[in-house]
């Protein structure tokens, strides 16, 4: 008798509960084991700090205008699991999942291989893909790149987003390490693309390209005609995604302006500068390191240039929360500490960093009532704004999403 789903999410979640293994020895031994699926679709590999989801999901997009069958695996999920996985933009179905993980976990223990959550979600992902016959597939990694599950990979096009300090433990304390395990995807003649600005980042990856032969493109400029996604970082992922898409067209890939404008037009991702309400306004944002912050900071600025937020914030264990504060501090007239259901930082120190910078602080655990309260302190004209990490502005929309 096969799993069912309560049976499917209390696996993974066991698995998730092994922690972060990077390496790729174990991955690379099962898809062998399980028939290298990840050899059956072409692929765009996607590395960086922050713009990874959207920049993959307007290339992914892009590529559907164009009549082309896409694959999408993207990290983390807001909401539910299956968001990660999807097939021509449409998520992987709860019955479909449940037959796949439960065929995987067979063969998992039939190789003896033990493989890590997210090695086998990859695995997962891949499978889903091979199964559905994408023309080609838009993969996201989940941490760093050289080390990523995702990198068993031979893609057309590698793509590196912008890229600042985080996850440190894992990947390096400075920017030449952090980027050496970023351009760790490029592989031998294979071209780059990359939005990336800072000089060390940039000839760390400027070396690694002269070392496997690869061409590379630098984007010198934001792209903002046709962007359907808010946030003044969006248009560095739209140039991002247009020089990836023009890299392809020497695959056979061929994709005209109109498919270009449409996709950008109409991709979208929730919490990047998500407005889910509209009286009073409330923002959902994924922000979750300094760098992000910094963005989005400017982009409130530009957006509500005479108003300041009512801040609803949380942050995940190991966060350089100060940092984090100083950049959104400029843009808040009050903070709603909250703690989200995981990997939550404690509330009374997050408080008292906001409070240290002379902001007024209120502390509300659960972050749906964190939001109602913010809701309720809302004056006319007001802004709330929700961010501080993923898992918070993914509670929040589901709480919106429930009222719908």
């Amino acid at each position: 008798m096969g799993l069912n789903k309560k049976q499917v999410f209390a696996f993974l979640e066991e698995l998730q509960g092994g922690g972060i293994k990077l390496g790729l020895e174990r991955i690379e031994k099962f898809l062998t084991f399980i028939g290298n699926p990840e050899k059956e679709f072409k692929s765009v590999h996607i590395a960086g700090t922050n713009g990874k989801g959207s920049t993959a999901t307007m290339i992914e997009q892009i590529l559907r205008q164009a009549g082309f069958k896409t694959g999408l695996f993207t990290s983390p999920h807001l909401v539910c699991f299956n968001e990660r996985i999807r097939v021509n933009g449409v998520e992987i179905s709860d019955k479909y999942l449940v037959k796949l993980v439960g065929e995987l976990r067979k063969e998992m223990k039939k190789s003896g291989i033990e493989l890590s959550y997210f090695e086998f979600i990859t695995a997962l992902a891949f499978r889903h893909f091979a199964n559905s016959k994408v023309d080609i597939a838009i993969i996201e990694t989940g941490m760093g790149g050289r080390l990523d599950a995702t990198n068993v990979i031979h893609p057309l096009v590698s793509v590196i987003t912008n890229i600042a300090m985080e996850h440190e433990k894992y990947l390096g304390s400075t920017f030449a390490q952090i980027a050496g395990e970023k351009a760790g995807i490029i592989k031998e003649k294979v071209p780059v693309v990359t939005s990336a600005r800072n000089d060390i980042v940039l000839s760390v990856i400027r070396r690694v390209c002269r070392e496997k032969n690869s061409s590379l493109s630098i984007i010198q400029r934001p792209l903002f005609n046709e962007v359907g996604m808010k946030g003044i970082f969006q248009g560095w992922n739209a140039a991002l995604a247009v020089a990836a898409v023009k890299q392809l067209k020497l695959a056979g890939f061929e994709v005209g302006k109109q498919a270009i404008e449409e996709g950008l037009s109409l991709a979208k991702i929730s919490c990047r500068f998500d407005i889910v309400r509209k009286e009073p306004i409330v923002i959902l944002d994924c922000a979750h390191n300094p760098a992000c912050c910094v963005v989005l900071a400017k982009s409130f600025a530009k957006e509500f240039p005479e108003k300041k937020a009512l801040l609803v914030f949380g942050a995940s264990k190991g966060k350089n929360v100060l940092a984090m504060a100083k950049r959104l501090a400029p843009v808040s007239k009050k903070v709603f500490v909250t703690s989200a259901k995981y990997r939550a930082m404690d509330t009374e120190k997050i408080a008292k960093v906001f409070e240290d910078l002379g902001l007024e602080i209120e502390v509300v655990k659960n972050v749906e009532n964190a939001v109602k309260k913010a809701i309720s302190c809302a004056k006319q004209g007001d802004v709330v704004l929700v961010t501080g990490s993923c898992f918070v502005a993914g509670e929040v929309l589901e709480f919106f999403k429930k009222k719908e």
